[in-house]
């Protein structure tokens, strides 16, 4: 990995400010030191800020990867598929990982460089199309949350990709909306779909060749078969809910009127949460998959 991950990027951004855990405040400075440079487009700040509403998701992953980093004495590396501005790559970063990401468009174009001032190897790469832009064999974790459902194109590619590039007995963490959600069942129940708003797709996004919203969502049978179906052995698959920390902490912060509906119905499904996942229920809104790359490959 050190051809990657120079001493440079690894300690540039972060001198004195390393954390030993992730946590919501430590999150949080994370968003404000992207939202706040000035090389990102104005109306993207408000944006990187709101993502602390599901802040837990990051947390929670990187919780992961510190308690099963292989080694105490190496940092683990890491591989953020999917990167977008770059968030959980650069806290990996500044909890001591060796972080690297990958996006493409505008996404690459604008935060790359953001990122690299914080120690993270952000490569642009159009997973669609093109291979990942590493060796194989050379990432302890990858990290492929809120994406695969975004894709066009079928998942297998993709995850093929990560398979390559993960070292043997490195693990792949998978986070997608589950599409056999209790909130979609009614949806559809009473006539109502279970797709992206009508009106943002149709009307919205009617000037894009590519829609960005959900192209197809996934059962938890579904994504373990995806992952078996590329080599990985499944070493969890369970139906997990939002935290309601980070949302507390940030609608506290951040008081409009005009977000009021959305901040209870937010808050109630959170709530509602707490329920589906003490009795394994599978009810949530998400999929929690971890898979594993043979040791022996």
């Amino acid at each position: 990995m050190q051809d990657w991950f120079s001493l440079q990027q690894l300690c540039y951004g972060f001198s004195g400010m390393q954390e030993s855990r992730p946590t919501l405040e430590g999150l949080e400075q994370v968003l404000d030191l992207i939202a706040s440079d000035p090389s990102i487009p104005p109306n993207y700040s408000d944006w990187i800020r709101a993502s602390l509403r599901s802040g837990g998701w990051k947390n929670r992953i990187l919780s992961y990867v510190l308690d099963h980093a292989p080694s105490k004495t190496v940092r683990p590396s890491l591989l953020d598929v999917g990167a977008q501005f770059g968030s959980l790559a650069v806290y990996a970063a500044k909890l001591g990982c060796r972080a690297a990401a990958v996006d493409y468009g505008p996404f690459a174009k604008v935060y790359r460089e953001i990122a690299a001032d914080y120690g993270v190897d952000y490569k642009e790469c159009d997973v669609g199309s093109e291979r990942l832009p590493f060796p194989d064999s050379v990432f302890d974790f990858a990290t492929y949350t809120d994406v695969l459902e975004h894709h066009s194109f079928s998942s297998k590619r993709v995850l093929l990709e990560i398979h390559r590039v993960l070292v043997p007995g490195g693990r792949l963490i998978l986070m997608t909306p589950n599409h056999a959600s209790i909130y979609n069942r009614v949806k559809l129940l009473f006539g109502y779909s279970v797709n992206d708003d009508f009106d943002y797709f149709f009307e919205t996004c009617a000037a894009q060749e590519t829609y960005g919203g959900h192209h197809r969502e996934y059962t938890r049978e579904e994504v373990k078969s995806a992952l078996r179906g590329t080599q990985f052995q499944v070493l969890e698959c369970r139906i997990v809910e939002q935290d309601l920390g980070p949302l507390v902490r940030y609608l506290r912060r951040h008081r409009t009127q005009s977000d009021v509906p959305s901040r209870y119905r937010d808050v109630l499904l959170c709530a509602l949460g707490k329920i589906w996942t003490p009795l394994h229920l599978p009810f949530g809104r998400w999929i929690w998959a971890v898979g594993e790359k043979e040791k022996g490959r």
